[in-house]
């Protein structure tokens, strides 16, 4: 495996003789550099696995450069080196350094250290590969591929906590459950994927119209379930009044094409909860009204919207 090295000092001949020490191992990329800052330019530049440097330096020092690493790329293990005694090397392991060498060098007790950070920087790279890609799988589990917005299974979560801390801080909290009007009447007159695309747009739409607090899901088939913390009833009185008018304002495009259906009319019902009420004492009760209420917006005529 190859590693990149960065080398800082402001001397010539030190940054030779920690060169000379490295490539004695051929899997080693060295690259040098004065001074801090330049080290800072190169680092932004390229990628390196560590960065070895003398504290004392003008322009930006070592102990700088460490400061300024352990803020920007703690991945990044530090060592650092010094000849003016302990004090220095001290401050450098107490303010984050991997390690620190005293001159005059030892060759093979240099190369043991510089084996180890790298043994570091290499566990560290994969210790973050490992928690990204557990990350992604976190956010698959949680999230409607297709829509991207959260599942069901998140929210049933979501809502149990949110009920919990409406109920004991005693805020308010209100439900939405979206319905898309006469969808399967779309699924059978332009296909299923022209109705996928209806399903994503209206997702769009809710990211949009909705707050970063909020939590939206797709509730199943064409059921959008949305969450209003610390909203009362006006306030999602008034989400769901700019639901159903952007909604009609959404364009649909022929799917794979950049024609417009202009023959296709999309519109909403929406049914409404809040709590507090004296009917809703679970969170279940909050769905189920906010069902009862979309039931009657239905019944009434479609592209409206209720409070239970």
């Amino acid at each position: 495996m190859s590693y990149t090295i960065l080398i800082v000092d402001d001397s010539w001949e030190s940054r030779e003789v920690v060169a000379s020490l490295l490539n004695t191992a051929e899997e080693y990329n060295i690259v040098m550099a004065e001074n801090g800052q330049e080290a800072m330019r190169k680092l932004g530049s390229q990628s390196f696995d560590l960065v070895i440097t003398d504290i004392s330096m003008p322009v930006m020092d070592g102990l700088e450069l460490l400061d300024h690493l352990i803020k920007e790329m703690p991945s990044i293990p530090v060592i650092t080196y010094t000849g003016f005694g302990d004090l220095f090397g001290i401050r450098a392991l107490e303010r984050g350094a991997e390690d620190c060498i005293f001159k005059p060098f030892d060759a093979r007790d240099f190369k043991l250290r510089v084996a180890k950070a790298l043994k570091y920087s290499n566990l560290r790279k994969y210790q973050d590969l490992l928690e990204q890609k557990n990350e992604e799988l976190r956010l698959l589990s949680v999230t409607d591929q297709l829509t991207q917005l959260y599942n069901r299974h998140f929210m049933q979560d979501a809502l149990k906590r949110e009920f919990a801390r409406a109920r004991r801080y005693r805020v308010k909290l209100s439900c939405l459950l979206v319905d898309i009007d006469h969808f399967k009447q779309i699924n059978d007159k332009y296909g299923h994927l022209q109705g996928d695309s209806v399903l994503r747009e209206m997702a769009a739409l809710i990211r949009n119209t909705t707050r970063e607090v909020d939590i939206a899901c797709r509730y199943g088939g064409e059921e959008f379930l949305v969450l209003l913390p610390e909203t009362d009833r006006r306030g999602a009185e008034c989400t769901a009044d700019r639901l159903r008018r952007g909604v009609e304002t959404i364009p649909v495009f022929r799917v794979d094409s950049s024609e417009l259906l202009t023959d296709l009319k999309i519109s909403i019902s929406i049914g409404i909860s809040a709590y507090p009420d004296p009917r809703i004492r679970k969170e279940v009760d909050l769905v189920a009204l906010a069902d009862e209420a979309l039931y009657l917006a239905k019944k009434q005529g479609r592209n409206c919207f209720i409070v239970a």
